[in-house]
């Protein structure tokens, strides 16, 4: 199985419950009333109720909202809120210093995420290292156009080769710097390739079991979010 966030493509909330104290009682989690309505319609694969799409007219598949042309997109809004849940997470860790978006060396452009550990990795547990984080949906035509092997059509590998592809595109433009490099590649859903479900361990490891579980809810809750928004009931 494909490493995944709570919420993942194929519309399941592993331990995804809206009720919850924790959404009830801390503002950022809580989740408004068409969030909570849409959120069984991607649960149970439904999509919109119309056949085609009310703003290009296209078929309207699973997952075509969020690549719609028509519509208004929201990849900065997602990557910049899962950017700064990651990025808080990362500073709660004594001896930890965070910057997100540091100057590049020669360049304009940046990666989302530096850390460096002040008092060493031995003592912190957390390298330092730079991240820079990439959230996709698997609706996109890049994805729908990966093949596997042999006629493979298994939709959780489909959906790692084409996490993996991104990863690698980002490792081979990544800019210039002294520091290891980290692609993080996740879908609108959670899903989550190889190289980044390794990320999370090592993040995993070193930060406080409340921390680093209200990371993982944060995003998901910021990922449904995004997902909800460009969505029609």
């Amino acid at each position: 199985m494909v490493p995944k966030l709570p919420t993942s493509d194929d519309g399941t909330l592993a331990y995804f419950r809206w009720g919850n104290d924790w959404t009830r009682h801390i503002f950022s989690l809580r989740l408004t009333d068409f969030e909570v309505a849409a959120a069984p319609q991607l649960r149970t694969l439904a999509g919109e109720q119309e056949a085609h799409c009310t703003h290009c007219g296209e078929t309207n598949f699973f997952g075509h909202p969020e690549v719609c042309l028509q519509r208004k997109f929201r990849r900065v809004a997602r990557h910049e809120g899962a950017k700064h849940i990651m990025g808080q997470a990362l500073a709660l860790t004594p001896g930890t210093r965070v910057r997100l978006e540091p100057l590049g060396h020669q360049t304009s452009r940046r990666n989302d995420i530096q850390v460096f550990s002040l008092l060493g990795s031995q003592a912190t547990g957390l390298a330092n290292a730079e991240y820079d984080l990439t959230v996709v949906s698997l609706a996109n035509k890049d994805t729908r156009a990966t093949k596997l092997p042999n006629q493979d059509t298994d939709p959780s590998r489909l959906a790692n080769k084409y996490l993996d592809s991104v990863a690698d595109h980002k490792v081979r433009r990544r800019p210039t710097s002294n520091l290891p490099f980290h692609p993080i590649v996740l879908s609108l859903g959670g899903m989550m390739n190889g190289s980044t479900t390794k990320v999370f361990a090592s993040w995993k490891r070193v930060m406080t079991r409340s921390t680093y579980n209200l990371m993982i809810k944060r995003l998901s809750l910021c990922l449904l979010q995004a997902r909800v928004r460009s969505f029609e009931l």
